[in-house]
């Protein structure tokens, strides 16, 4: 059997096929050519998560700019109007109304002065939320340019793939017409020609499925960055040049790395919140002090005459007696620290073990190449050995057409190597927190 690299995600379901050639003619369209760091920008920017992620940085920042007003006194304005008619006790008072009005109106202003720390702390949780939003927006980010590395490479190795189809096909079509015209003329038996025959339909059907293939992966990438599904996408970036040198980082570097990654930052910070948490949970039950001034008119007609008048007052707060609830609470508390620094630990360890199996799995990805390389190399020689003595008359058509066959397996083999080695890069990077929007896509201008 010919070999077949069709490789699609889940998204790419069967019924697709159905709907393929009624909604989007193949022939009949022109394909756009994009590049990786074309379809990295345009995934982050169409991406919904992303652009939900965006929001909470914005968010998390508005919260630490309100927690920052705690340190400025707050001024609260008030008045109001008392009408109460009827008031019989004010003849018994000697004084010769039926109703009485009063008017009031303040201008108050309340600082704290000590409050046990709890608004430095707040300051400081505040400033935790902010960070732990733009990480998280960083780990989302990284997910995006994943998933589009995958759906471009995938693409890209269908291409190429393509036109490994395409060329078998080619050559056959040539051998069928050689062995047409020598059936013709009576020296070559009808066995051999139908052979070719049927070698080359089985290509033809290879090459439906792969143009299939493709034209779906187009539409499961144009999906993720955001362009219509019925606009056929051209993936013009070669994979391959990063597989000519080594660059990985020394053993020692790869447990450092694991500071750079999104997700062992936001555990680092909110255990360094539950720790704040545990903090303000004590600043609870210290004293509390706090002043006011307020600046205030009153006046009661035909009673009081209206005046102004300034007061100022000081009220402090000492905890006394909770029944030990400061001491449950501060348990509480502790143990919630205790909590994230395990789940940071577990999760360092296991950043630890992903980045070990992905360094492996890329040095495995660079083998893989190599001897698919070998491979083709020793194709390409024996499919040309093959049409010597095919054409000396010393090799039958079966020998000829494995060779072929023998070849265009390694060509495929090869370019799904290099793309897929491309994609365990990127998980690489993902992996050692070096994936981010700043990183420029490899270009590579050499043919396969």
């Amino acid at each position: 059997m010919i070999y077949r690299i069709i490789q699609t995600n889940t998204m790419l379901k069967k019924s697709l096929y159905l709907t393929l050639f009624t909604f989007f003619p193949i022939a009949a369209m022109t394909q756009t050519p994009v590049t990786l760091q074309e379809c990295r920008q345009e995934a982050l920017s169409a991406n919904k998560k992303v652009q939900t992620s965006i929001l909470q940085v914005q968010k998390a920042e508005a919260a630490k700019r309100e927690a920052q007003t705690a340190y400025f006194p707050a001024i609260n304005g008030s008045a109001n109007a008392i009408f109460i008619p009827d008031l019989e006790e004010l003849k018994q008072l000697g004084i010769d109304k039926d109703n009485l009005q009063v008017y009031q109106a303040q201008l108050s202003a309340q600082q704290p002065i000590y409050a046990g720390g709890k608004v430095r702390l707040a300051n400081q949780m505040a400033k935790q939320g902010v960070e732990i939003a733009e990480k998280a927006k960083e780990q989302q980010q990284a997910e995006i340019i994943l998933e589009t590395d995958e759906a471009y490479w995938q693409l890209v190795a269908m291409q190429e793939q393509q036109k490994v189809v395409n060329r078998f096909t080619e050559a056959l079509d040539s051998l069928e017409e050689q062995l047409q015209a020598s059936y013709d003329l009576g020296l070559a038996p009808r066995s051999e020609l139908l052979k070719v025959t049927v070698q080359k339909n089985e290509a033809e059907m290879t090459a439906l499925e792969v143009t299939n293939a493709v034209r779906l992966l187009q539409m499961n990438l144009a999906q993720i960055i955001g362009r219509p599904v019925n606009e056929q996408l051209l993936a013009v970036t070669n994979p391959g040049m990063n597989s000519k040198k080594n660059t990985f980082p020394a053993s020692n570097e790869t447990a450092e790395s694991n500071i750079q990654r999104p997700e062992i930052n936001i555990l680092e910070r909110q255990a360094q919140i539950e720790n704040l948490q545990k903090k303000l949970t004590r600043a609870a039950y210290l004293p509390q002090l706090g002043a006011q001034v307020s600046y205030g008119y009153s006046e009661v007609p035909d009673i009081a005459e209206g005046s102004w008048n300034m007061n100022a007052m000081a009220q402090l707060s000492v905890p006394v007696f909770h029944w030990r609830e400061k001491k449950h609470k501060m348990q509480q508390a502790e143990i919630n620290e205790q909590m994230a620094i395990l789940e940071l630990e577990n999760s360092r360890e296991l950043v630890t073990l992903e980045i070990s199996q992905a360094r492996l799995k890329l040095e495995e990805g660079l083998e893989r190449i190599q001897l698919a390389r070998k491979s083709l190399e020793e194709a390409s020689e024996t499919l040309s050995e093959v049409e010597v003595s095919y054409n000396a008359g010393l090799n039958t058509i079966t020998d000829l057409l494995n060779a072929r066959v023998a070849h265009q397996r390694s060509e495929a083999s090869l370019v799904k190597s290099l793309s897929d080695y491309e994609v365990l890069r990127t998980k690489w990077l993902k992996a050692i927190g070096q994936l981010n929007t700043g990183q420029q896509a490899q270009q590579n201008n050499e043919e396969f």
